[in-house]
C-alpha cells in the first residue's frame, strides 16, 4: 500500500520547482538507474538557469561582504632582519616568541596610545589579532628531528567593536609601535649598568660606599666608552645629549664629588664600627700579605729561569715568513724564554696590585684608628653619600635614555612592518570569493540531489501542483 503524504505549502512547492529536476529533459533516462554521482550532475545540469542566477547572486553579495570586512582588517607583514633571528632567537640571544605580540603588555602599551583605556582591555583586543607564519627555515636541513623556525609572519588585526574613534589602520600602527617599543626595550642592548642603583648601604662602611661609587661609575664609564666606539657623532633627539658629553659628566662625578667624599671619609676617620672595621681590615692585609708573598715567589721562579736560559738559543730559532706584502722575511718564534718572561712580568704586575691594596689598608686603619669624629662629621658624610648618589642617578638616567635613542637609530630595521598592499589584499579577497562560491556550488548540488529524492519519494514527480 502507498504511503499517503501531506501536500506541500505554497513556499515549499516553490522550492521543490526550482531545485526539482525537469521531467521533460529525462527523456528515456531513469535517475534511479544511476549513480549518486551521476544523477547529481543530470539534476544541477537540468537546473543550469536557476543554479546560475543562484551563483550570481550569491557572488554579488559575498563580494559587498567581503569588502565590507576588508575594511574594517588590516594586514602587516612582520619581518625579523637581525643574524639571531635564523635561529629562532631575540637580539640578545634568548628564544624568540611571536606571540608576546598579543601579550598583555603590549596591548596595554598600545591602549594608552590610542588613550583608550576605559574603552577595552588588554584581552579583548589580543582576540582580534591573528599571527600566521609566512615563512620556516630550518635549523639544520640534515636533521629531520629538528623543528622549524618563522622569521616572517603575517599579523591580521580585525577592528574591535567597542573602538569608534580609532580606524582600524591607526590602531593598527599603534599596536605595532607598541611593540617595537617592547621589543627593543626587552631584548635589545644590555643596559644593566645604566639602570642604577647603589643598593642597600645601611651595613656597609664609609671607605666601602665610596670605593661602591667608583666601581658603579667605572661600569658605566666603559659601557659608555664602547658605545663611543661604535658611534662618536651620535647625538639624542630627548636629550640633547652625545655618549662623549655623558663620559665627560661620569668623569666629573668621578673627580670631583667621589674624590671629595672619600677625602673627607679618610681626614676624619669616621666608621660605622671602629673596632670591627679595624679587625677586618687587619685581616685583609694577612690575607693580602699571603698573596704578596706567591706572587713574589712565582715572579722570582720566572726571573731566574730567564737568567738561566740560554742565550745560543735564542738567535738561532729563526724561520721563512712572508708579510702582507707578499715579501719574504726571518722571524724569530716565541721561545722558553719569551713565555717565562711574559709569566714573570704578571705575577709582578699582580704583586704590586696587592701591595697597592695593603697598603691603602694600613692607611685607613692609622686614620681611623685615631680618629675622634664628632657627630656633624657624620651628618656631612651622609648629605655627601646623598649627593654623589643623586649625581650619579641623574647621570645614569641621561645616559639611559641617550643610549636607548642610539638603539633605536641603530637597529630600526630589526623589525620590519609593512602593510599589505592593494594588489596582495584583492588577490585574497578574490581568493575568498572562489572558495566560499565553490562551497555554495557544492551546497547547491547537494541539496539539489536531496531535494529530488524528496521529489520522487512522495511521487511529486509529475504533480501539476509542482
Amino acid at each position: 500500500m502507498k504511503k499517503k503524504f501531506k501536500q506541500p505549502n505554497k513556499f515549499v512547492r516553490k522550492f521543490l520547482r526550482f531545485f526539482g529536476s525537469k521531467p521533460k529533459e529525462l527523456g528515456e533516462i531513469r535517475l534511479s538507474d544511476m549513480n549518486p554521482i551521476k544523477r547529481t550532475i543530470f539534476i544541477t545540469w537540468s537546473n543550469k538557469r536557476n543554479i546560475a542566477v543562484s551563483m550570481i547572486v550569491f557572488i554579488i553579495a559575498a563580494t559587498v561582504a567581503f569588502a565590507f570586512f576588508r575594511q574594517e582588517t588590516v594586514r602587516v607583514n612582520l619581518s625579523l632582519n637581525y643574524e639571531e633571528a635564523s635561529k629562532g632567537q631575540n637580539p640578545n640571544r634568548t628564544r624568540y616568541n611571536v606571540y608576546e605580540f598579543k601579550s598583555d603588555e603590549v596591548m596595554q602599551m598600545a591602549i594608552d596610545y590610542a588613550g583608550l583605556g576605559d574603552v577595552i582591555t588588554p584581552e579583548q583586543l589580543s582576540q582580534n589579532i591573528d599571527i600566521i607564519e609566512n615563512n620556516s627555515n630550518a635549523i639544520d636541513p640534515k636533521d629531520t628531528t629538528s623543528y622549524y623556525i618563522s622569521s616572517s609572519y603575517q599579523i591580521k588585526y580585525t577592528k574591535n567593536r567597542e573602538i569608534k574613534d580609532v580606524s582600524t589602520e591607526d590602531m593598527m600602527k599603534l599596536i605595532c609601535k607598541a611593540y617595537n617599543e617592547y621589543f627593543h626595550e626587552r631584548y635589545v642592548g644590555n643596559k644593566s649598568v645604566l639602570k642604577y642603583q647603589l643598593g642597600d648601604i645601611d651595613d656597609m662602611e664609609y671607605t666601602e660606599i665610596g670605593k661602591l661609587f667608583t666601581q658603579k661609575s667605572d661600569e658605566m664609564l666603559r659601557y659608555i666608552q664602547q658605545r663611543i666606539d661604535e658611534n662618536a657623532t651620535f647625538s639624542s633627539d630627548t636629550t640633547g645629549e652625545s655618549f662623549q658629553t655623558i663620559r665627560k659628566m661620569i668623569q666629573n662625578v668621578q673627580n670631583y664629588s667621589i674624590k671629595k667624599y672619600n677625602s673627607f671619609v679618610l681626614e676624619t676617620g669616621i666608621s660605622r664600627n671602629q673596632e670591627h672595621y679595624l679587625r677586618t681590615l687587619s685581616y685583609s692585609n694577612e690575607v693580602m700579605t699571603m698573596k704578596y708573598r706567591k706572587y713574589m715567589i712565582d715572579y722570582d721562579v720566572r726571573k731566574n729561569g730567564v737568567a738561566n736560559y740560554d742565550a745560543g738559543m735564542i738567535g738561532t730559532v729563526m724561520v721563512p715568513s712572508i708579510n702582507s706584502r707578499n715579501q719574504y722575511y726571518m722571524s724569530r718564534t716565541n721561545t722558553g724564554t719569551d713565555y717565562m718572561t711574559l709569566d714573570a712580568d704578571y705575577f709582578l704586575s699582580q704583586a704590586k696590585s696587592v701591595e697597592r691594596t695593603i697598603i691603602e689598608n694600613n692607611d685607613i686603619m692609622e686614620k681611623v684608628g685615631n680618629s675622634s669624629p664628632i657627630r656633624d662629621d657624620y651628618t656631612k658624610a651622609n648629605q655627601l653619600i646623598e649627593s654623589v648618589n643623586e649625581e650619579l642617578k641623574t647621570v645614569a638616567s641621561i645616559a639611559n635614555t641617550t643610549d636607548r635613542d642610539y638603539l633605536k637609530h641603530a637597529t630600526k630595521d630589526y623589525l620590519n612592518f609593512t602593510v599589505t598592499s592593494n594588489t596582495a589584499l584583492n588577490i585574497i579577497l578574490i581568493q575568498d570569493i572562489l572558495l566560499s562560491s565553490v562551497a555554495f556550488l557544492l551546497v547547491l548540488c547537494v541539496l539539489g540531489y536531496l531535494i529530488d529524492g524528496y521529489i520522487r519519494d512522495r511521487g511529486l514527480i509529475n504533480s501539476e501542483e509542482l
